[in-house]
């Protein structure tokens, strides 16, 4: 049997992935967390929108000590408002009291803080007070302590680019200019399904049992790659209970239904002839990397079909390799950026496979990448430490050389977009 090359694969998923993936749509702020912005964001009005006071004190205008200007009570509660009145123009003379963030008055010189300030009766006026500011103080400079109108931004700038991803604080940047919705590409929604029936999910495994090693970590890992994980199911070794599965996930719409074990080609495995029942149309039969070359991809009616091996590093291998590019495609990444790769240097010999492209589990070091070690297809213990996969060919690569790395999601450095061009995903491990 031939076998398609990593690289293929990973072009024939960005292709696939592309041609079923939805709309943009519109939708609320806590509903784009995670998802790809489809358009710019600029700013409506200009942010701050007013000139506001950076401290609490008060509002001053020209040289002390200055006549208080009373504040005028809210008409429902009693209370003076200082951080929500329309201030009038002060004159020379003159101050107003301010918190932080509160507009303040038109002809104001600066801020005097609280703690830099005192108030006095003024002799002159009985019932009104006199502002004297410590002779010390900076505050009386012009401009101290304001934040002038539009000093973040002016309005229709350009705040957040289209393919940056909506972190916390991108979603915060948009709250604070006032969008209540954001135009993103929706997640991918995803399925698992793990088969096996000798796969156990608690407790030590006996003889002829093992314990399971995706259940937990994949619905994780198609988080921190951009997916959105909406069903688990663990089914046995039977063709019919797999297609029942797969078919659930179908009606359920999903983009991508991931599968774990029963990918290659003996009697036990179930995968290819559960796809075959559902006139599934298979698009990769088999990649050409070490390990995880029992990697099966296929096209259902509307949903993607990512059949991960059953040895753990065998199936993570599959998924960094080809999930992610599937992830990254249906979430609104242009398939070309896709299926880049980023390149990093060895600072110690990567050996490789016997045949094929080894994905090498590598920790990184401030001048580039080595082998962590314990990297069989059934071992987790080098997997557990490291922070990418190295794409080595079969003669391995030298100290010193250059090598492809897929960076782990989850890993610092890893993550996904900041919004390169045409929605790039890109990581500090670019240069």
């Amino acid at each position: 049997m031939s076998l398609t090359t990593l690289a293929e694969a990973r072009r024939c998923a960005a292709d696939a992935a592309a041609l079923l993936r939805g709309p943009a749509a519109q939708a609320p702020m806590h509903e784009c967390l995670g998802a790809m912005l489809a358009e710019d964001v600029h700013a409506p009005q200009p942010i701050p929108h007013a000139t506001t006071s950076a401290m609490d004190g008060w509002a001053v205008r020209g040289a002390g000590p200055w006549l208080l200007i009373p504040e005028a009570p809210e008409p429902r509660t009693g209370r003076t408002a200082l951080s929500c009145r329309s201030a009038p123009a002060l004159r020379v003379g003159e101050a107003v009291a301010v918190v932080t963030g509160s507009p303040i008055p038109r002809g104001t010189t600066s801020v005097l803080r609280s703690e830099h300030g005192s108030l006095r009766p003024d002799a002159g006026a009985p019932g009104r007070e006199l502002l004297h500011a410590r002779s010390d103080t900076v505050d009386l400079e012009p401009g101290r302590h304001l934040r002038p109108a539009g000093s973040e931004a002016a309005a229709g700038d350009l705040l957040l680019r289209a393919g940056a991803t909506v972190t916390p604080a991108v979603a915060a940047m948009a709250a604070v200019a006032g969008h209540d919705t954001l135009r993103i590409h929706p997640r991918p929604r995803v399925r698992l399904i793990c088969t096996g029936e000798e796969v156990i999910t608690s407790g030590l495994p006996g003889p002829g049992q093992v314990r399971d090693a995706f259940e937990i970590s994949v619905p994780a890992a198609v988080e921190a790659m951009g997916g959105a994980t909406e069903g688990v199911e663990r089914v046995g070794d039977a063709v019919e209970a797999l297609i029942s599965s797969l078919q659930e996930g179908l009606a359920s719409r999903a983009d991508l239904l991931l599968t774990t074990g029963g990918t290659a080609r003996s009697e036990a495995d179930a995968l290819l002839p559960a796809l075959r029942s559902l006139g599934a149309e298979l698009l990769v039969d088999g990649v050409d990397m070490r390990p995880g070359h029992p990697t099966v991809l296929a096209r259902v009616g509307g949903s993607l079909v990512l059949g991960l091996p059953g040895n753990p590093l065998a199936g993570h291998a599959a998924l960094a390799g080809i999930g992610q590019v599937i992830l990254d495609v249906l979430a609104g990444a242009d398939p070309r950026d896709a299926v880049g790769m980023t390149k990093t240097i060895a600072v110690e010999p990567l050996p490789g496979a016997r045949r094929g492209q080894r994905l090498l589990p590598v920790e990184r070091r401030s001048a580039g990448v080595a082998p962590v070690g314990h990297d069989s297809p059934h071992m987790m213990r080098g997997f557990a430490v490291a922070a990418a996969f190295a794409l080595v060919p079969p003669e391995g690569v030298a100290a010193g050389e250059t090598v492809e790395v897929l960076p782990l999601a989850w890993h610092a450095g890893g993550t996904r977009s900041t919004g390169g061009p045409r929605g790039r995903r890109s990581s500090s491990w670019d240069g």
